[in-house]
């Protein structure tokens, strides 16, 4: 039987430096129980990030074969980028299969919302995509808050044991959640995407769980992914997120970094309040109309950082949309891959500038803005 790497689950080979999986040979010959590839020794030790030829694919067979074989799903989201961490293979499996949502990074939220609020407006986010999981779970992984549940939830709904498909998008933290279940930092975990390559099996001890480990999917429409690397990591909160809150009138106009912007059409009350949350390295710029046309003509990477020098020219030849959205008090947009806006009062009419592949998501506000 081939030796496989215990972090990414790669079979390792030690004929070609250049292709997955190499180990040089007096290594892999060693007798031992575990090895990692030298990609994950890299990313483990000097936080590398090391391309792998794998494609999306590639990814996707891997998760369909692990779902097959297992009984539960256990899903992993972001809560902070929630339809982010959506992927038409994940929801379709969950549709059809027993599971347990993982809501993780609550640590990152603003305003100390509770969790029980935040698994109620998973619970019906959720139920719109037709999916009714048996329990929901907040976690932070960061700091440990609601892992140790997770094991109880699923003994509890399995006494007997049971193989479970970890199941997630890039980024959500799903190769950290694994360690803090198996109790050990076996997994490699990466601030980079596409770090777990192929399944891998692995036993929560004293228990007759298996925990099958899948690699990280890649969604469409994530604004995330349309930048370089140095700039995807800003994008992606490590910390608590950012809000600021605003009273526009009409024609103001407000950018997401240099990403999104928005204009106000219409205010049909009283003087729109909304809050903008994202990561705190993404900036946000009030101006007017005037302000609006001369950023979109020229790469101002001084007023926004981001996208930065190395990609902005790639995205200003995006293709971009306009859409005019009305938006009620209570209700939020959401941009996958980027923040939200919430309207706490309103509603307001504005015509939103996003790339063409971006989907502008109207959902129930997750935290409501104070005055």
């Amino acid at each position: 039987m081939k030796k496989k790497c215990i972090g990414c689950g790669i079979e390792l080979q030690c004929e070609f430096p250049n292709k997955d999986g190499y180990l040089q040979a007096k290594i892999l010959k060693e007798n031992r129980a575990e090895h990692y590839c030298e990609r994950c020794f890299k990313i483990k030790n000097y936080g590398k990030d090391i391309p792998v030829t794998f494609s999306k694919e590639d990814y996707q067979k891997e998760v369909a074969i692990a779902s097959d074989s297992a009984e539960l799903a256990l899903a992993v989201f972001d809560i902070i980028d929630f339809e982010g961490s959506f992927d038409t293979e994940i929801l379709d499996i969950l549709r059809e299969k027993e599971s347990i949502i993982v809501v993780n990074k609550l640590d990152l939220i603003p305003d100390g919302k509770h969790p029980s609020e935040v698994a109620h407006w998973v619970k019906q986010r959720l139920a719109e995509e037709g999916i009714a999981p048996i329990d929901i779970a907040i976690i932070s992984t960061k700091n440990g808050y609601g892992v140790n549940g997770i094991y109880r939830k699923i003994t509890h709904f399995y006494p007997n044991g049971v193989e479970v498909v970890v199941l997630g998008v890039t980024n959500v933290g799903k190769s950290s959640l694994i360690n803090k279940l198996i109790g050990a930092k076996i997994v490699t975990v990466s601030k980079y995407p596409g770090t777990t390559l192929k399944n891998n099996r692995h036993m929560i001890p004293n228990s007759k769980v298996t925990l099958i480990d899948t690699p990280g999917l890649i969604p469409e429409g994530r604004i995330s992914d349309l930048v370089c690397g140095e700039c995807n990591l800003k994008i992606i909160p490590s910390g608590e997120i950012s809000r600021k809150t605003y009273k526009l009138d009409v024609g103001r106009v407000l950018f997401i970094g240099g990403l999104i912007d928005f204009r106000v059409l219409k205010i049909i009350d009283a003087k729109p309040i909304i809050s903008v949350y994202a990561s705190k390295n993404v900036n946000f710029l009030e101006t007017n109309e005037e302000k609006q046309k001369e950023y979109h003509l020229n790469e101002r990477v001084d007023v926004f950082g981001i996208p930065c020098k190395e990609c902005i020219s790639e995205y200003k030849k995006l293709k971009m949309k306009k859409n005019i959205i009305t938006v009620e008090a209570g209700e939020e947009l959401a941009f996958t891959g980027l923040g939200w806006l919430t309207v706490k009062r309103g509603p307001l009419v504005i015509e939103v500038n996003l790339p063409e592949e971006i989907e502008v998501i109207i959902r129930k506000a997750f935290i409501k803005p104070r005055r």
